[in-house]
């Protein structure tokens, strides 16, 4: 059972779409003003599943902070290879809830300037491969979490289905213990239409005595 649906929550995570993904540059205002950014959208996850997510997806890189004024994360001077080789940069992210999903939104400063396509295109590339990992890594948690909801469902059922079954099996003793019943029924009543015939008898008999014996009371004191 375990097998199926594994299988088909990698089907989940690998089609319907989500291969197709991929961030969305836009400039959005931030903690320092109207930058640059990358967002991508993550159906069935919220805001604190896509924020849990990326912490654990950054940690080889440093540690996060949170600015909670600006309902921002920073980590900074942090070497992200992928991103942007060996020289450093500020990473700030940002998490929203949707309807039905979360939206991540990263900035990326190299230094004086924020990640732009028409200005940075390698590093945009690698920007927009890093978010598709990260957001692989939180539909796999969303869709893990399909799959225990799921799992439930399908224990939950087969528990019905058993009990269902244990109701049959009574059924079918209530039967058996009722057929006998009846056969017993049948005997008895078989048995005790011959008990009525013999104390029919008896009683004819006992009324013969019966009469006998009112004849001889009625008979006392007479002569012939």
């Amino acid at each position: 059972m375990r097998t199926f649906f594994s299988i088909l929550a990698s089907l989940f995570i690998f089609s319907g779409g989500i291969s197709a993904q991929d961030a969305i540059e836009r400039s959005v205002t931030m903690s320092l003003g109207l930058q640059n950014s990358f967002f991508i959208e993550i159906p069935g996850a919220d805001s604190k599943l896509a924020e849990k997510t990326f912490y654990e997806y950054v940690k080889e890189y440093g540690k996060m902070k949170a600015n909670k004024k600006a309902k921002e994360h920073f980590l900074m001077a942090t070497k992200i290879p992928l991103i942007n080789g060996s020289s450093p940069v500020d990473l700030y992210a940002k998490f929203e809830d949707g309807k039905g999903m979360a939206t991540t939104y990263v900035w990326v400063d190299l230094g004086g300037a924020f990640v732009k396509s028409s200005d940075h295109p390698q590093q945009t590339e690698s920007l927009r491969q890093f978010l598709y990992d990260y957001f692989i890594a939180v539909r796999k948690k969303v869709v893990a979490d399909e799959l225990k909801a799921e799992e439930k469902k399908y224990d939950s059922l087969e528990k019905d289905l058993k009990k269902l079954k244990d109701k049959n099996d009574g059924f079918h003793k209530d039967i058996e213990k009722a057929k006998q019943k009846i056969a017993e029924s049948e005997s008895n009543i078989e048995k005790n239409l011959v008990d009525q015939d013999t104390k029919v008898k008896e009683i004819d008999a006992q009324k013969e005595v019966v009469d006998q014996v009112k004849d001889k009371l009625n008979n006392l004191g007479k002569r012939d």
